[in-house]
């Protein structure tokens, strides 16, 4: 059966994953980014080749964490706060949220080149 563009733009794609934070002291929501959210983080990252993008991590998961319904959890404001938060919980999380967004190690790796 082939799909109409209505029946693809209706369909609830943006799957959550839910992540217990024992530091944080409870759960959080990892969703799958828009393909517009995608597109712009990568635009930002090969604007920036020679400088890299601050906050990397934070960036990303401010895209990914949110509540139940799926709504973010941080604003962009948010994302220099987020990064003030430990390394350990925030690598832990991008991982989880890299893996849910079917980023691999190789397509970080080759960011993190550029």
């Amino acid at each position: 059966m082939a799909l109409t563009a209505e029946q693809i733009l209706a369909a609830d794609d943006l799957g959550l994953v839910k992540v217990t934070v024992k530091e944080w002291g409870g759960d959080v929501f990892i969703r799958v980014m828009t393909v517009g959210e995608l597109d712009g983080y990568q635009q930002e990252w090969a604007a920036n080749k020679q400088t890299g993008v601050d906050n990397f991590r934070s960036k990303f998961l401010a895209r990914c964490l949110c509540d139940e319904q799926g709504n973010r959890l941080f604003s962009d404001e948010q994302i220099a706060k987020l990064a003030g938060k430990s390394a350990k919980v925030v690598s832990k999380l991008f991982d989880k949220a890299a893996a849910h967004n079917a980023i691999t190690e190789k397509d970080v790796e080759e960011l993190a080149k550029n």
